[in-house]
């Protein structure tokens, strides 16, 4: 603080005035926001890849009990059912469809929808993969045969994907951040088994 004496009106007036200190920021203080900024950053981004593992774990099983609920619903429920799998917007959708007879139309029973950042979902056809479908881009439905609880229909488009190039199961593959979680489709018994 510094003193200024002055002269107003015949009279000394004294006045404190403050001194700036305009000498900007030390290395020290600089270094602090910068891991500031550092620590943030890292806790930022591997929350975020936790979120998409969890959205990409949530799809699998949510994969694996439609998929399971489908054949369930093929032989003890009236109407025909299948399930859609496809991509909407940013969004990968999950369908169970029902249509009462054959002059009716499917309808939806229900739906999972889950976040498609980040997250790739293929389908594989047989080991090594003969066929691939690819849910950003194409859209699949699957069916199960109601007399004896076999994998119908695995369709990509006009492409049927059951026994195609004497393929015996098929392999869900969804990946995320360096993970990737698994389930197949066994076509000769309609069996799902997820790995995660």
């Amino acid at each position: 603080m510094k003193f200024i004496w002055r002269c107003e009106m015949g009279k000394i007036v004294c006045e404190k005035k403050r001194q700036l200190n305009n000498h900007g920021f030390s290395l020290l203080e600089l270094l602090v926001v910068m891991a500031i900024i550092a620590v943030v950053t890292v806790v930022t981004m591997i929350g975020i890849n936790v979120l998409y593992k969890g959205n990409a774990k949530k799809l699998n099983k949510n994969l694996y009990s439609t998929i399971s609920e489908l054949k369930t619903n093929t032989m003890s429920k009236a109407g025909d059912w299948q399930v859609v799998i496809k991509k909407d917007g940013g969004d990968y959708v999950i369908s169970m469809m029902w249509k009462k007879d054959s002059s009716s139309e499917y309808v939806e029973k229900d739906s999972y929808r889950c976040g498609a950042g980040r997250i790739s979902f293929t389908y594989e056809n047989g080991t090594p993969s003969a066929a691939k479908a690819d849910f950003s881009t194409d859209e699949m439905v699957i069916e199960y045969a109601r007399d004896n609880g076999q994998v119908k229909a695995v369709k990509v488009g006009s492409d049927n994907y059951v026994n195609k190039d004497d393929a015996q199961s098929g392999t869900f593959i969804i990946k995320t951040s360096g993970t990737e979680y698994t389930s197949e489709l066994w076509y000769a018994t309609g069996k799902v088994i997820t790995t995660n």
